[in-house]
């Protein structure tokens, strides 16, 4: 019992060395959350007027941290897409950014190069998609010719296929995406530096 005591009683000694949270702190905690809120609105509402939003915060030591927790949530909607509602997420965060930020030219400069990217994605992904069935098929169809002496086999082997299919495509398509997210990622930390 004495040893859950001290070791109590050393925790409470380091969180009294950390002392109190400056006021900086406190707003960043208060405000950060308020920002990725009004980014999150601002992706998902067309409608939403972010610049009125912000001018609320304007003149306030609270602002940079509305802006902060802006930045982070309209960074996180910059992503691969998968599907139309990513591109809209996508485009509604730049345009969220351009909001936000105040070098654009350096900004739309650094969109160029992730548009750019998005769209080598999206072809190298249906090049590589088109490529892995094609291969996969052939590979199949081999085995099947194998099977059709055996017709109480095929139901089982069909979704047997399909579930190789799925996964074998999983594996590949994730490693095309780790090539593409790592620089999609070096662009998002260039946006962060961007005043």
């Amino acid at each position: 019992m004495s040893e859950m005591k001290s070791a109590w009683e050393r925790a409470m000694e380091k969180v009294e060395k950390l002392g109190k949270p400056t006021e900086d702190e406190l707003k960043q905690l208060e405000y950060v959350p308020t920002g990725n809120r009004l980014a999150a609105e601002f992706i998902q509402n067309q409608d939403f007027n972010l610049d009125a939003e912000l001018t609320k915060y304007k003149g306030t030591g609270s602002r940079k941290f509305v802006l902060q927790g802006a930045e982070e949530t309209f960074l996180r909607n910059i992503m691969l897409p998968r599907n139309e509602a990513a591109k809209n997420a996508i485009r509604r965060a730049m345009a969220g950014l351009r909001a936000i930020k105040e070098n654009k030219k350096q900004l739309e400069s650094i969109f160029d190069r992730v548009n750019n990217l998005i769209s080598y994605y999206e072809q190298a992904l249906q090049q590589a998609y088109t490529q892995f069935r094609q291969d996969f098929e052939t590979k199949m169809k081999s085995a099947a010719q194998n099977l059709q002496r055996q017709p109480q086999n095929m139901a089982a082997f069909e979704a047997q296929v399909q579930a190789q299919f799925q996964e074998e495509w999983r594996r590949v398509s994730g490693q095309l995406d780790a090539q593409y997210q790592k620089a999609l990622e070096e662009h998002k930390q260039q946006i962060m530096k961007i005043a």
